[in-house]
């Protein structure tokens, strides 16, 4: 049985009745994955007396609008108080009872709630057919404040003493004793290619945030990145190019390599041209060609890898080689702005296939038809959301 202690802090947050949307789903979703999730809140008493109290517990809860667990667990502490008594043992024993009953009205209650109670049809759900790419805009914010709002049929971005478009439309011209530093955030369907000073080129993938300097100072090139991003870095063995994400500091001096951060708890950074030097928590290690970095849980480790596998997106592919279905889908989840939701143990699946990332939803999610996973395309509230089963 799962019970981590992600799942004991939704149970807690129900009692509160403090539950966002989200969170309901969750927990509803682990109380679908598993007979064994239901029947834990059984098992903790005597399924006889529960379904009693249970029963209790439902018809004051369809009839009073009040909360009868509070008004139960003031009564109750009020009882216990009322019983005066000089044996501090004798005393424990009596709040047992209260206790336990206590407890057996509060776990009907969650029961009832995510298991019994038949759910309130839900009339901001719509279920979608297709969904086609967001029309988002990047956006650029500048350190003396200014926000801008790029237009994407403009292409590429180049700084080179000024802020410009490729066709060479103007956005912000730059003071060479000003050091202006630009925060690019891409949205989910949205890539952007940015040259920087230095002759650098980076391509960021959906839902990327990327920190860099209009101008970089003579001794230094450094900057930062939180998603997605592919860098094809200037040779200048006199200046190493850094690059700061997740913890974890890559210096180069010029070469071809992604870095994937969009998950907090594992990043990996895959090395196509050149060498690097990657350095985390103490721990330092040097990529070759056809090698990744991996840092999980505080540790940096490294393996052989198909650089093809991590960079097709810089050709705006989705490519699925052998690749596990949560990783997959969240990749499709970020591009399309998805919200994946699973609502049951999904066995080990891995996918195959190619489909440009320029296809409604609908084409790529031909892929998990064919290998029989079974979906639904719903929006709730506002939110696109991807129900996966099988």
């Amino acid at each position: 049985m799962r019970l981590t202690e992600d799942i004991k802090q939704l149970i807690v947050k129900c009692m509160h009745d403090d539950l966002s949307p989200v969170e309901k789903d969750a927990l509803t979703s682990w109380l679908a994955e598993s007979p064994a999730h239901r029947n834990y809140l059984h098992d903790l008493l005597q399924k006889e007396e529960l379904m009693v109290d249970l029963k209790q517990w439902i018809l004051v809860q369809e009839s009073d609008t009040t909360d009868w667990t509070e008004r139960l667990k003031t009564k109750t502490l009020a009882s216990i108080h009322a019983q005066e008594s000089p044996n501090r043992f004798r005393r424990i024993r009596r709040i047992i009872p209260f206790a336990a009953v206590l407890c057996s009205f509060v776990l009907a209650g969650l029961i009832y709630r995510f298991v019994w109670k038949p759910s309130a049809p839900n009339t901001n759900r719509i279920v979608l057919h297709d969904v086609e790419l967001p029309n988002n805009h990047a956006e650029i914010r500048l350190s003396n404040g200014k926000v801008i709002q790029l237009d994407n049929g403009k292409g590429a971005l180049v700084t080179s003493g000024e802020l410009k478009y490729a066709d060479g439309t103007l956005i912000q011209s730059t003071d060479p004793n000003t050091d202006l530093v630009a925060t690019v955030n891409t949205p989910a369907g949205n890539m952007l290619q940015i040259t920087l000073a230095d002759g650098s080129q980076v391509t960021l993938n959906a839902k990327t945030s990327f920190r860099y300097p209009l101008q970089f100072p003579k001794d230094q090139r450094l900057v930062e990145v939180n998603g997605e991003a592919y860098f094809k870095v200037a040779k200048n063995k006199k200046v190493p190019f850094r690059v700061k994400s997740n913890g974890q500091l890559i210096e180069v001096t010029g070469t071809e390599f992604n870095v994937n951060t969009y998950s907090k708890q594992k990043s990996s950074t895959t090395l196509v041209e050149g060498s690097i030097n990657l350095s985390a928590n103490g721990q330092q290690i040097q990529l070759k060609p056809n090698q990744q970095a991996i840092l999980s849980e505080g540790r940096l480790s490294q393996k052989s890898v198909d650089p093809h596998n991590y960079t097709a997106w810089i050709d705006n592919k989705f490519y699925f080689n052998e690749t596990d279905l949560h990783t997959a889908l969240q990749t499709i989840g970020q591009w399309y702005d998805l919200q994946i939701i699973y609502k049951n143990t999904i066995k080990e699946t891995y996918l195959y296939g190619e489909i440009q990332r320029t296809k409604s939803l609908s084409a790529v999610l031909e892929i998990l038809k064919r290998s029989n996973i079974q979906f639904e395309l719903v929006q709730e509230n506002g939110i696109r959301k991807l129900l996966i089963s099988n």
